[in-house]
């Protein structure tokens, strides 16, 4: 298949559309679908603990989840998914709906919820980008209750969360040319 005829949905962090999740999918192939948690509004947060409070207490995982769910389920010709922490995580919440007809793939960058959703046994190819550490949880305990499972692959960076966004304090440069080029 030619992948420039693949949708790439692109699913956000904690950030939502930005200017420069915008520019990262001007670089991608074919069209690219950009899922929010904010419908497409761009808040301007003061940092990412304003975003990730604002998230926690206005939208939640489940909800993004299931908005996820319903972009996916509406997909009419093959597509490929990319998401970002949360957004990782939201791809990941729904690997295992049987009901997707079209999806190829996914890579997950730093989606840190999943260490709450373990159970879950993806129905496609997807590749899971952590980074060195995580204040929470033990990037090495996920990557020893993942790597078992059918159809997923797991990285493990010399990176910090966030190495993908512009706006995060731990966005590296180097990373996010390597990963985008890969």
């Amino acid at each position: 298949m030619n992948e420039i005829n693949v949708n790439t949905i692109v699913v956000t962090d904690i950030y939502g559309k930005t200017p420069a999740l915008e520019e990262l999918c001007s670089k991608l192939e074919g069209q690219v679908q950009i899922i929010d948690p904010y419908n497409g509004v761009f808040f301007k947060f003061f940092d990412e603990v304003e975003a990730y409070n604002y998230f926690k207490d206005v939208i939640g995982m489940n909800s993004y989840g299931i908005l996820l769910k319903k972009a996916m389920l509406n997909q009419d010709k093959p597509f490929k998914m990319l998401g970002f922490s949360i957004g990782a995580s939201a791809i990941w919440m729904n690997s295992q709906n049987k009901n997707l007809k079209y999806i190829l793939s996914a890579e997950c960058f730093y989606g840190s919820q999943i260490r709450n959703m373990t159970n879950i046994n993806p129905l496609f190819p997807i590749t899971i980008i952590m980074p060195t550490k995580e204040e929470h949880f033990s990037v090495d305990e996920l990557f020893q209750k993942l790597k078992e499972k059918r159809y997923v692959k797991i990285e493990k960076t010399i990176y910090l969360h966030g190495f993908m966004n512009k706006l995060s304090k731990n966005f590296n440069q180097d990373a996010y040319a390597i990963f985008l080029n890969s």
